[in-house]
């Protein structure tokens, strides 16, 4: 009988796991999915307060620091129609520090060229003052695999 009610709880706890894991992927792609409406938009003033002020995107153009990505998303270099996330996923590093990873499938165009269709991103969240803010954002192109 012990067996049965340990196993129980303990099938209730992945439960309540998995559960808070969803709810915390769903939070976070939520996020992302504000930045990049805002980024299509031009709305530079999203990012004023999205992002921590240390922080970095890097990109195949390099890092930018904070004042710089919202001087450059102020001018809307670039024509956002459509995007796709896929694969997302966030790995809470510890309460107040969240990692998120996705694929986003993309139509955009930048300076009149166009973008890679298919990149890999990340971003690192930190929790100041109670919101979760974007400390870190990385993306590179997806190209194919090299054979020999």
């Amino acid at each position: 009988m012990k067996k049965v009610i340990l196993g129980l709880v303990f099938v209730l706890l992945s439960m309540v796991a998995a559960s808070a894991q969803t709810k915390d992927e769903a939070n976070f792609m939520a996020m992302e999915k504000q930045a990049w409406d805002a980024f299509g938009k031009g709305d530079s003033k999203f990012f004023e307060t999205f992002l921590t002020d240390e922080a970095m995107v890097g990109t195949d153009f390099g890092f930018s620091s904070k004042a710089q990505i919202v001087k450059d998303i102020g001018t809307k270099p670039c024509e956002l129609k459509s995007y796709v996330f896929n694969n997302f996923k966030v790995v809470m590093l510890d309460k107040n520090t969240a990692l998120a990873t996705y694929e986003a499938t993309q139509d955009t165009t930048c300076g009149g060229q166009k973008s890679p269709d298919k990149v890999i991103a990340s971003t690192v969240y930190v929790k100041r003052k109670g919101k979760w803010m974007g400390m870190l954002h990385q993306e590179s192109a997806v190209q194919p695999m090299p054979s020999k």
